[in-house]
């Protein structure tokens, strides 16, 4: 009933305006009641043609000279034709006949809205809270303003009373789990979405934001109970198969989330990132084959896609064909200029080759851009010690640790440029150093200088500082 109801209400306003444009063109006396012309009116304005909205409201104006609807609606006209002042102007000049009128508040609240007067705008909106037949897009409204001033914590609250208004609405819940997420607030997220979910357990969109929120937070099986909850109510909801998916890989459950991926390609248009998803999950199974047809599944959707492009260069330097693999970095960092990782694989192609001076190019790239990209850090200094520059490697892990003060590994290796430049007491002070913050990987300092093994002052370090059932 209420489809058939709208349906006649567009009918009934396209053709009250073709009435009205017959009138313009003829300029014979058509006449509309009130309510019609109001009608007309919102129509022109709610498409913004402002000049016909012009005409209608001098047409109105003329038939029906007592009505202070019209100014109202005039108000909105210079609205949108951004005359703030005349906008206001009218409604100020209305003040006094037009108390507890919703749209004069309504206009005055965006008004203001749109010139930055925010705690105006406010105060417009909630004079007609009480009295309104639609206090949730009221306090939507009131919930947009205080996000413009930065007071997050009213704007939620405010969101949270519309959702118990409508708590069916997708929109109020996505715009809660935003605000949730713009302020970092992930447990309280869990908790919100959990209490309405005790009351309202069929709200497909609520069960959705509670797995994002547990993902964000690294919690993937409840992530994934709770997608299962989503699809369980609604079979079609292609975005929880995806997100249930990435939940699935992120545990490394790479089969389930292929299965997964394929139920998204079914429920909607493919895309190339879902291709690209699948052709990684088969390459951390080790099925290059199946991985390459779908990186190259996605280029034919999408071949500015830089992932899938870096995926096909990863098949191809493990089925070592690196200079083929070469061009396809390439390709890929031209796309994505910005990511990091693919820079650092095709920088580790190039020391495998021997191709220092590219290597060092692309890692300097990578730490000067991420300087807490640590596997970027090492192999900088590896290339700089093939080139026997064991000074500037040195300086660079001095560089490294500013950021990374915590990582062993950068200590250790220091240490070993430290030790091959005869500098022994420097050497031993970061061997102690890096002993303290993770004993186990001091087997990568003894692959680069097994000799410390023959050393009684390493060997009593590693006694000082070795734990039970290290």
């Amino acid at each position: 009933m209420d489809e058939e109801f709208d349906w006649q209400q567009d009918d009934e306003t396209n053709e009250l305006v073709s009435r009205f444009e017959k009138l313009l063109e003829s300029g014979d006396g058509h006449f509309f009641d009130v309510e019609e012309f109001e009608t007309i009116i919102d129509y022109y304005l709610d498409i913004q043609q402002t000049s016909l909205a012009r005409s209608a409201i001098e047409w109105a104006q003329e038939q029906h000279p007592g009505s202070n609807s019209f100014k109202i609606r005039e108000a909105r006209l210079f609205t949108q034709e951004t005359k703030y002042n005349q906008a206001l102007k009218i409604l100020d000049d209305l003040d006094m006949l037009e108390k507890g009128n919703e749209e004069f508040y309504l206009a005055k609240g965006e008004i203001y809205s749109l010139m930055d007067k925010h705690e105006k705008s406010i105060a417009a909106y909630k004079k007609v809270l009480e009295t309104t037949e639609r206090p949730e897009e009221i306090l939507s409204n009131i919930a947009y303003e205080y996000e413009s001033l930065n007071d997050y914590p009213n704007a939620l609250r405010h969101l949270t009373k519309a959702l118990e208004l409508r708590p069916e609405s997708e929109d109020l819940i996505q715009e809660i789990a935003f605000f949730f997420e713009l302020t970092g607030h992930e447990e309280e997220a869990i908790e919100f979405f959990g209490n309405f979910l005790d009351r309202h357990p069929y709200s497909k969109f609520a069960w959705f934001n509670l797995g994002i929120f547990y993902s964000n937070l690294e919690l993937y099986e409840k992530a994934i109970q709770a997608y299962e909850f989503v699809v369980a109510i609604d079979d079609e909801f292609a975005s929880a198969y995806f997100n249930m998916a990435n939940a699935y890989t992120s545990i490394q459950q790479y089969r389930k989330a292929i299965g997964l991926y394929e139920d998204t390609l079914k429920l909607e248009k493919p895309e190339a990132i879902t291709y690209c998803y699948i052709g990684e999950s088969w390459e951390n199974l080790n099925n290059l084959e199946k991985a390459l047809i779908n990186f190259n599944q996605a280029l034919d959707l999408d071949d500015k896609l830089a992932d899938a492009w870096g995926g096909v260069a990863r098949i191809f330097v493990r089925q070592n064909m690196e200079k083929t693999a070469v061009k396809y970095y390439e390709k890929a960092i031209q796309l994505a200029p910005a990511q990091d990782d693919l820079k650092f694989e095709l920088a580790v192609v190039f020391l495998r080759n021997h191709n220092l001076e590219k290597a060092s190019s692309l890692f300097e790239e990578v730490v000067n851009h991420n300087s807490h990209y640590v596997e970027a850090w090492l192999n900088y200094s590896l290339v700089l010690a093939l080139e026997e520059k064991f000074d500037e490697a040195i300086n660079t892990l001095t560089r490294a640790l500013k950021d990374n003060a915590s990582e062993a590994r950068i200590l250790y290796r220091r240490a070993g440029y430290l030790y091959r430049q005869k500098r022994i007491e420097e050497a031993y002070f970061d061997i102690e150093q890096a002993v303290k913050l993770n004993f186990n990987k001091h087997e990568e300092l003894l692959e680069y200088l097994p000799e410390l093994l023959d050393e009684p002052r390493f060997i009593e370090i590693l006694d000082l500082y070795k734990k039970p059932n290290s």
